[in-house]
């Protein structure tokens, strides 16, 4: 399984990694992202590149 880690220092919560995910694996929750369905993560890293802050991090 793929681990998703989110740093929520570093997260500002604009929702692009969210709208680049192609699994919907990631969603917002109070202001910030969360991996809330890290089964379906197909390590694209879509989300990763979507990240201006540099606050995702995919591990295989």
């Amino acid at each position: 399984m793929v681990f998703v880690a989110v740093y929520d220092k570093k997260c500002t919560g604009c929702g692009s990694c969210v709208d680049a995910c192609q699994n919907n694996i990631l969603e917002l929750k109070d202001g910030i992202c969360f991996p809330a369905r890290m089964k379906s993560c197909k390590y694209c890293l879509d989300c990763v590149a979507a990240c201006d802050f540099d606050a995702i991090k995919v591990f295989p």
